[in-house]
């Protein structure tokens, strides 16, 4: 009786196991769609549809296939459907499935189209409806194939349209790049294009694993190539790339990367990124910025209330031109430029015509979006119109307030220390800027001209302003402050003041007796500033054979000068026609004329010469040296306390005096 019940149990089992397979076998998984359909649309918020057939094959790994997928877009969306997928295959191992684990030997997808945009109100169409968030592993997947694949990404508020295409090749071996990355579109309203080679795909979320790419990509005039590993790409989680840089500007890397730099010429960059939690740094890059060499370390971190920049910068070897876009030097067309781009620079440059101080606006959305502390070393300087030696700067940005402090230039022998507050907070940005002159050398200082080689002496002094402006011509346009130099003891070519003071008989007799120097007692340059007009208090070069002294105004707001020098005579001269020379014109074109007198003094001389004898043509020109010296004691106490300092001079406390003063 056992044994009968033992065979009809086992023939049973057999022919339910028959039945069971019989009826997968035959029946319709179409069925099955609209229960499939009304879970996902459930879980997302979104209508999911299958419209083409759902079919599986069975077997220890089955294989199942749908075709048709869709799933919509938010109701806000360009266009529908935001995902659209003609076929997907995939395996099952069943054996793996008993165990709780999901593993896929295989998955194919075939021409999936995803559409990932976003609103002008900044809203996203991959958010979809919040489920309680559930820690889901992914499934293990073997074999991976991709087939015709494209993604669109658009965002009208960035002006960003993109569209990429995505595949997987199967004849690369997997230790290689199998996937294939191609885009173009615009990017922040510049041409975009990108190419990409990528390891397996389903290793892209396994954050323990780098995952391998090579990539260039071209935004506007800006290239970039980068060779090397990511962890967990969807996050950023590590990164470590060997990255290649080069474009026209490097202020336009701010709608790329977010990081905010000042406009500068041609550059090309190259070193190491790595990226780990929210610092992004590049150690020991190198590379060109226009004539100048660049190196160091840069740390972008974006952990904070705002990214904040942080870097060693050192130029071996700097051009200053170079940092022109710093002060907001305007740059004319380029051969890259649009036609509308070069339109506009041209129209910015006419201008400009004319003008010296730089008028382009600051970009105070950067200033605010970011902070920055640069320290920046130029060891060596190359330029053409001052005697600059090296340059050691300190740059911090703190939400819109740019401190510079300090800009150290090593200038003929001493230096000009500047100390530079910038606040664009304001509606209207303020400034305040405070600049030591400490122990500049005469000859060091004009090293192009013959008339000083043999002049010696040291210039300090100092400059302390406060305005407000969007640019640096409006700040300087609407300063308020003191501008005072003070030259200290030493020597001076007699032939420069003799060329100065127009003495005819004097320069004649150096030219063949040889030049000679004369000790210069003081020299004193005191200017107020009001409201971007530089006024003279004080203007006296005095020396034992000349003293020079000075008057008028300079409009920086303007950028026009209306100056007065009057050399006046120690000694006794004849063949003298000293007389007041004007400075006139703009910083661009200076003019300089004599006075008015000369030409009366010329004319009578004429007239003398004819009625009279050739003799009596010398008298208009005989200087008769009345000129007293300067009070050099009372003339540098006029001058501001900071100005004493910086050119060193002693007071009657016992503070430097010009002659023992030793630069810092």
């Amino acid at each position: 009786m056992k044994v009968r019940t033992r065979q009809i149990l086992s023939v049973s089992g057999i022919a339910f196991l028959l039945l069971v397979i019989a009826f997968f076998i035959w029946f319709d998984w179409n069925m099955l769609k609209p229960f499939i359909e009304r879970q996902v649309t459930e879980k997302t918020g979104r209508e999911f549809t299958i419209r083409g057939n759902l079919d599986v094959n069975l077997s220890l790994n089955p294989l199942i296939s749908v075709e048709g997928l869709s799933l919509a877009n938010a109701e806000w969306g360009t266009e529908q459907p935001m995902v659209a997928v003609d076929k997907v295959a995939v395996r099952i191992s069943l054996w793996d499935l008993l165990s709780g684990d999901i593993v896929l030997p295989e998955l194919s997808i075939t021409r999936p189209r995803v559409l990932l945009e976003k609103s002008m109100d900044g809203k996203q169409n991959w958010d979809l409806k919040k489920e309680e968030k559930k820690k889901m592993e992914l499934p293990q997947i073997g074999q991976f194939t991709l087939d015709q694949g494209k993604v669109l990404f658009r965002d009208p508020k960035t002006k960003t349209d993109i569209a990429a295409d995505i595949f997987t090749d199967p004849a690369v071996d997997a230790r290689e790049l199998p996937l294939h990355v191609a885009a173009e579109g615009k990017f922040t309203d510049l041409k975009f294009t990108a190419r990409a080679q990528g390891g397996k795909i389903m290793s892209l979320a396994d954050k323990a694993v780098p995952y391998p790419i090579k990539a260039s990509a071209a935004v506007g005039t800006t290239r970039a190539s980068a060779d090397g590993t990511v962890k967990g790409l969807a996050e950023m989680a590590e990164v470590d790339l060997k990255l290649d840089l080069h474009g026209e500007d490097l202020s336009a890397l701010y709608p790329v990367t977010g990081i905010v730099i000042f406009p500068s010429p041609p550059y090309h960059i190259s070193g190491r990124v790595l990226h780990h939690d929210t610092e992004w740094s590049m150690k020991g890059f190198s590379g060109n910025v226009g004539n100048s060499d660049l190196g160091g370390d840069i740390v972008f971190d974006t952990g904070g209330e705002r990214p904040l920049l942080r870097g060693d910068v050192v130029s071996k070897v700097l051009d200053l031109s170079d940092l022109q876009g710093f002060i907001g030097a305007r740059r004319g067309p380029q051969p890259q430029d649009t036609p509308a781009e070069k339109q506009k620079k041209k129209a910015s440059a006419k201008a400009q015509k004319g003008r010296i101080l730089p008028d382009k606006e600051f970009g105070v959305e950067g200033l605010q979006a970011m902070d920055a502390d640069i320290k920046f070393r130029g060891e060596s300087i190359r330029n053409k119109e001052l005697p600059v030696e090296h340059l050691v700067s300190h740059l911090k940005v703190d939400n819109g307030l740019l401190t510079l402090a300090p800009a150290n230039f090593a200038v003929a022998g001493g230096n000009i220390i500047s100390n530079i507050t910038i606040n664009t907070r304001p509606e209207v940005p303020r400034g305040e800027i405070k600049v030591d002159v400490k122990r500049l050398q005469l000859p060091k200082l004009f090293p192009k001209l013959e008339i000083t080689k043999n002049s010696a002496g040291v210039i300090g002094g100092a400059i302390n302003i406060k305005s407000h402006g969007k640019s640096v011509g409006a700040l300087l346009g609407s300063a308020d402050g003191d501008f005072g130099l003070i030259m200290s003891g030493g020597q001076i070519s007699k032939l420069l003041l003799e060329v100065i003071g127009l003495d005819g008989g004097q320069i004649i007799k150096l030219l063949f007796a040889g030049d000679k120097n004369v000790p210069v007692r003081c020299g004193v340059i005191d200017f107020g500033i009001k409201k971007g007009i530089m006024s003279s208090k004080a203007f006296v070069i005095d020396t034992t054979d000349t003293k020079i002294v000075a008057e008028g105004q300079i409009s920086l707001a303007e950028e026009k000068i209306d100056m007065k020098l009057s050399p006046q005579a120690k000694d006794v001269s004849i063949l003298s026609l000293r007389t007041p020379i004007h400075i006139e014109g703009t910083f661009k074109d200076p003019i300089i004329l004599p006075d008015k007198i000369l030409a009366i003094r010329a004319g009578a001389a004429v007239i003398l010469g004819v009625l009279a004898t050739p003799l009596a043509a010398l008298i208009p020109t005989i200087e008769t040296g009345l000129a007293e010296d300067a009070n050099c004691r009372a003339l540098i106490a006029s001058v501001e306390t900071p100005a004493k300092r910086a050119a060193g001079v002693k007071d009657k406390k016992g503070e430097d005096h010009p002659k023992a003063s030793r630069s810092k």
